[in-house]
């Protein structure tokens, strides 16, 4: 077997580990080798997934989300609390939004808050919530990742030996078109390396913390007691005799103003005229 053959059935073993199956060994020319490179090269290690995690020395992945309703009096502020307890646990908010609210009837202030909670703290943060206020609803989902866990670690792993295989078969190669070959297909195994590695290390992230979202809601004001009979009506008499006196009172509060800046120049033009009729009679009187 010559020089190129041989790099050439280098790759192809090298992408094997990847995901093919061992192919068998070409003793003819080297368009047989070229052939499995070129096909080893251009297929993704599917054959390593599906692998059995079934078994009790498996470690479970679970990914947890989890979100909650709350009356709180103040939302801004149980906001907070919220976000300072979690941060004390190693944890962090990936998200808040704040309300104020103009309008208490038609927009009460209320927050909305996401956290990420380590794993094993996330039933204590729930249980905590009672002491914030009323919790209206609790909601919890868990999805086991276990196996896209396996699957993608296998497929590092073979990606590894892979890349590993290629730098070897490249520093023994001694003809540029046996580089090239190499430099391609480890190009392409690297690309898909770091393409597993940032999914393994998204999933790890999730499982390790867990996603807690959490809506406060101010509490409802206490609804008004209407008397009946006698007492109600007295009452409403009352408030409608109130709100009459101070309908009045907000118009003379309007009105003085123009009053004051219309009446004075008024009533000092009919000072003058008042003057002038009696200058006017007096003079009569005395021819």
């Amino acid at each position: 077997m010559n020089t190129t053959t041989r790099v050439l059935a280098g790759v192809a073993l090298a992408v094997g580990l990847v995901g093919c199956s061992a192919a068998g060994t070409h003793s003819g020319g080297t368009d047989g080798s070229a052939d499995l490179a070129h096909s080893g090269a251009e297929s993704a290690p599917q054959d390593v997934a599906d692998r059995d995690v079934s078994g009790p020395e498996v470690e479970r992945q679970i990914i947890t989300t989890a979100r909650a309703t709350v009356q709180v009096d103040d939302p801004a502020g149980s906001a907070d609390s919220l976000a300072e307890l979690v941060t004390g646990l190693g944890g962090r908010v990936d998200d808040r939004h704040t309300w104020a609210g103009e309008d208490a009837d038609e927009a009460p202030p209320r927050a909305s808050i996401t956290l990420r909670v380590p794993s094993g703290d996330l039933t204590t943060v729930i249980e905590d919530l009672a002491e914030l206020g009323d919790v209206l609803e609790v909601s919890q989902s868990s999805e086991d990742v276990t196996q896209q866990v396996v699957d993608i670690d296998a497929r590092v792993e073979a990606l590894r030996t892979s890349t590993d295989r290629l730098r070897e078969i490249m520093a023994e190669a001694s003809d540029s078109a046996d580089l090239l070959e190499a430099e391609t297909a480890l190009s392409e195994r690297q690309a898909e390396l770091e393409s597993y590695l940032s999914q393994r290390e998204a999933l790890a992230d999730q499982v390790a913390m867990s996603t807690l979202t959490v809506d406060l809601q101010p509490t409802a004001a206490p609804a008004e007691v209407r008397a009946s009979g006698f007492a109600g009506g007295l009452a409403s008499g009352w408030n409608a005799l109130l709100a009459f006196l101070s309908t009045v009172l907000v118009i003379a509060g309007t009105l003085v103003p123009w009053v004051v800046a219309i009446g004075i120049p008024v009533a000092a033009v009919l000072l003058v005229l008042r003057r002038r009729r009696r200058r006017r009679s007096v003079a009569v009187a005395e021819a």
